[in-house]
Parts: C-alpha cells; sequence; structure tokens
C-alpha cells in the first residue's frame, strides 16, 4: 500500500477518536492487513497539556507510546490499575504529554505468522503508528517513538525496535527472552511455533539474544521473585548488551511476575518513555 493510501485509510480508522479531544479508554483500530478490528486502549493528553509543552518545546510533537501488554495481558489493564488515569494527573501537573496506545496481543509475540496469514507486525508499523501519528499529531521519527513492554510484550518490544530502528527508547520489564527449542506451558509452545520456525536458524532474526534489541536505549526490570525465574535471565541479557557497547539499564526490585510489580514499574519510567532526558 502507498504512504498516501495508508494515511488516508488511517485518518478514516480513526475518524471516531475526533469526536472526542482527550480521553483515557479503550477503542478500536480497523485493520486492513488483519481483516478485523482490533482492540486497544488510548491515553490522549489533554489540549491544554500539550498547549503548555509547545510553547517551551516550539515545533516538538508530543512522544507516541506504543505498550506491548503480556500473554494474559491486555490492553484494559492499563486503565484498571489506573496507570493511564495517573498519567494524565501528572500531565496536568506539568509532566511532559505523550500519546499511549496499548494493543491486543492475539497470543502472536508482535510478529507476522510464518504463514504470512496474520500480519501483525506489519499492522503495528504500518497502519497503527502511522494512523496515531496523522491523527494525533504525534512521533513522526524514531526520535519521537519509543515502545514498551512486559514479559511476551518485552520480547515484542525489543524485537520491534531492532527490526525496525522505528523507536529510540525500549522498556522491557520481564521480558520473555525466548530462543528455541520452545519451551514452557503449553499454551507458550503453541503460540511460539504458530508464529515462528523453531530451528535456530530461521529464528535467528527474531532471537533477542542475537539482535540484543538494536540500537535503542533500552530499560530492563524485572521482578527479583519472578515466577518465571527471568530476574537473573533479564540481568545476563543486560550485561550481554553492555559488553556489545549498546546503552542498557536494569532494575531489578523485589517482586513477581505481576501487576503489582509491573504498575510501579511503569509509572517510574513513565517520563523517560515521553522523552524527558
Amino acid at each position: 500500500m502507498s504512504g498516501w493510501r495508508q494515511c488516508v485509510g488511517a485518518l478514516l480508522c480513526f475518524t471516531c477518536l475526533g469526536l472526542r479531544s482527550q480521553a483515557n479508554r479503550i477503542d478500536s483500530f480497523r485493520s486492513t492487513l488483519l481483516n478485523r478490528t482490533v482492540k486497544l486502549a488510548l491515553h490522549i493528553p489533554e489540549p491544554s497539556a500539550v498547549a503548555s509543552f509547545q510553547q517551551t518545546h516550539p515545533g516538538e510533537r508530543p512522544t507516541l507510546v506504543l505498550f506491548l501488554p503480556g500473554l494474559w495481558d491486555g490492553p484494559a489493564n492499563l486503565l484498571d490499575r489506573g496507570i493511564f488515569a495517573e498519567l494524565s494527573r501528572r500531565e496536568a501537573a506539568g509532566a511532559r504529554p505523550a500519546l499511549w496506545v496499548a494493543v491486543r496481543n492475539f497470543h502472536g509475540w508482535y510478529a507476522d505468522r510464518k504463514k504470512g496469514n496474520f500480519p501483525y507486525a506489519r499492522f503495528l508499523m504500518e497502519e497503527l503508528v502511522p494512523g496515531l501519528e496523522a491523527r494525533f499529531q504525534v512521533g513522526g521519527s524514531p526520535a519521537k517513538r519509543v515502545v514498551a513492554g512486559l514479559s511476551m510484550g518485552g520480547f515484542g518490544a525489543l524485537n520491534l525496535a531492532a527490526r525496525t530502528e522505528a523507536f529510540s527508547r525500549v522498556l522491557a520489564l520481564s521480558p520473555a527472552l525466548v530462543e528455541p527449542p520452545f519451551r514452557g506451558s503449553w499454551l507458550i509452545r503453541w503460540s511460539l511455533r504458530r508464529v515462528f520456525e523453531e530451528s535456530p536458524e530461521a529464528f535467528a532474526p527474531w532471537n533477542p539474544w542475537r539482535h540484543l534489541g538494536g540500537r535503542a536505549d533500552v530499560r530492563l526490570a524485572c521482578g527479583t521473585s519472578d515466577g518465571y525465574g527471568l530476574a537473573p535471565v533479564t540481568e545476563t541479557f543486560a550485561q550481554k548488551r553492555r559488553e556489545a557497547g549498546l546503552p542498557v539499564a536494569l532494575d531489578l526490585r523485589p517482586g513477581g511476575h505481576d501487576w503489582h510489580t509491573w504498575t510501579p514499574m511503569i509509572l517510574d519510567n513513565a517520563s523517560w518513555l515521553a522523552g524527558e532526558p
């Protein structure tokens, strides 16, 4: 699809969002590539917060934050946990505004399925991101785009950043740093095998231990009591990035593989995700 057609299609898909200028809410996006409507959650900054920001940063767009939930999680979690409400409160108090979008995962690891019948990464990068940027005048360049995710979404965030080079910052919480042979519960194995070839050579372009999340600025965080044993794995991954000369910060703190741990982690990094130095 040509660039102008993508933009027109995205604007049409988001026409309904123009009816309200600000909100924290569940919404949807009609995808041509996926031939379905995709559920998502939006945090749209108040126009007053954006206007105040642009007075001190003339010509600068707010950042687009693409958030990728985990295998068992969904867009509504960011509303239910009060994360979007807290973003609104902080922006009203003067914090740098950002547009956040959390998407449904379809148990798809945020990649295109190997059979080509469900191009989810293409949907994110060719439809959703351009649609949000055109409608809300955010993002527009890697410097103004960031991607965050937890568990399976942490894998997706690192993978999208490395494969597209479209994001300047990555926050990966309790990232599922998988590689063949795929292990875990039957659902984890099934979902991985539905998307990826299992041979090490075929999986190499998606293997986080090969691409290490690319050149973006990466922050990693994990609970030290994570039930999947991801804390030492995350620490090893951070060390691999350091050895490769890639920027990385590591936050290991008490907590498990749950929203009690992830919610403060997200909020602690919200200003950084919005573009603060």
